[in-house]
């Protein structure tokens, strides 16, 4: 066999081993932050544990390759991976309901450096996800280093739908380098799960009240212009520090603490966010429609030749965004359609074996009655006939 053809067969069972263990988790949250320092890895340990609590089967991925610090905060350095009966190596367990997995433990030591450079990296964290067996999940949790780099990208690429948790400070300068991780989120057509303010007020070590020693609320302010969902706000606590250095999370550590008392009003409200977005793609109140197209005004009524593809983004029935992608071409149409994590696709005259393959897929066919339409125009006569 061709060098070539060889590696393409082997990344294709990688990419199978991938959507197999991702069917098998109903929520993927990808916590990530515009700059270092906001407390990404906190907020990612302590949602993880605090699901767990709530009896949900929880995974906590750490693609943190250059800096990973969730076995620390954990207190699970000592913990290796598993080997199942089949072979398979499974995620380490750190409760009954809690897994997780970092490249610290297949490290020869703690300081280890890793020198990868990006095709290195994406390989890694595809294994990390089709290689180890994560079973049944309700929620995989992904700690993603700061910026809008190749680990995040990687992430949105492999698990297009994954959903973004956007972790901020109070200060503007946090707050500029928000607005570049949306437009990270909009231009990879990750959807935003919501914005967190981590660091927002202080609580007194000697009253436990909290005070205002900090700003506060900017992060609130910011999903409000925006557009997104605001999940809620976590103090300084100087318990989180300590709890973090000696690998127990605050939200086990001191349930009662008014610190702990936020992160559960933050997963409270994560649970209903996910359930939401869920809800709001069945209800078509969330759609992203794929339209081929032979230019990005004119319609392709031709399955042999769609190549383009206008992408619209809608929500209550209002065009968020639309993009102009190209289909690979020696990709399917439906792993295309996937891997944009489209809801629907306008064809003229589908062969039925066709549509009937792409509702399989939960992608729904929306039918253009003429092979020569503008496609804005297609796209509005549907809003309009749903508002009707």
């Amino acid at each position: 066999m061709p060098i070539g053809r060889e590696k393409s067969v082997i990344l294709d069972q990688q990419d199978k081993k991938v959507r197999e263990q991702l069917s098998k988790i109903k929520h993927k949250i990808m916590v990530m932050s515009g700059k270092g320092g906001v407390g990404k890895s906190t907020i990612a340990v302590n949602i993880a544990v605090g699901l767990s609590l709530q009896d949900f089967m929880v995974g906590l991925l750490d693609v943190d390759l250059h800096g990973p610090s969730v076995p620390k905060m954990l207190g699970a350095r000592d913990l290796k991976l598993t080997r199942r009966p089949d072979g398979r190596l499974g995620a380490i367990k750190y409760s009954p309901n809690l897994k997780f997995l970092s490249i610290e433990p297949l490290l020869p030591s703690e300081d280890s450096a890793i020198i990868w450079r990006g095709p290195i990296k994406i390989s890694a964290i595809k294994q990390f996800i089709g290689d180890i067996d994560w079973g049944e999940l309700d929620y995989l949790i992904i700690d993603a280093p700061p910026g809008t780099g190749d680990e995040p990208l990687t992430v949105a690429k492999t698990i297009p739908d994954a959903y973004a948790l956007i972790v901020t400070t109070p200060q503007e300068v946090s707050l500029i380098d928000v607005k570049k991780s949306i437009r990270f989120c909009q231009k990879v057509k990750m959807r935003i799960l919501g914005l967190v303010e981590n660091m927002s007020g202080f609580i007194c070590p000697h009253c436990g009240k909290p005070l205002d020693l900090f700003k506060r609320g900017g992060g609130q302010k910011l999903a409000e212009e925006m557009g997104i969902r605001f999940l809620g706000k976590i103090p300084v606590d100087p318990r989180i520090v300590d709890t973090g250095d000696r690998g127990k999370p605050i939200v086990g550590a001191y349930p009662e603490s008014v610190t702990a008392q936020a992160f559960e009003d933050l997963i409270r409200n994560i649970v209903s966010a996910t359930e939401e977005m869920v809800r709001e793609v069945l209800e078509e109140k969330f759609m992203r429609i794929a339209c081929p197209v032979s230019t990005p005004q004119k319609f392709e009524p031709n399955i042999e030749k769609m190549e383009l593809f206008a992408l619209y983004d809608i929500e209550n029935s209002k065009i968020l965004v639309k993009d102009v992608v190209k289909k690979p071409d020696d990709q399917d149409l439906i792993d295309f359609l996937k891997e944009q994590v489209a809801t629907h696709i306008v064809l003229h005259n589908p062969p039925k074996e066709l549509a009937d393959k792409l509702s399989a897929n939960q992608i729904r066919v929306l039918i253009a009655e003429t092979p020569e339409a503008n496609p804005d125009n297609l796209i509005q006569e549907y809003l309009q006939s749903k508002v009707q």
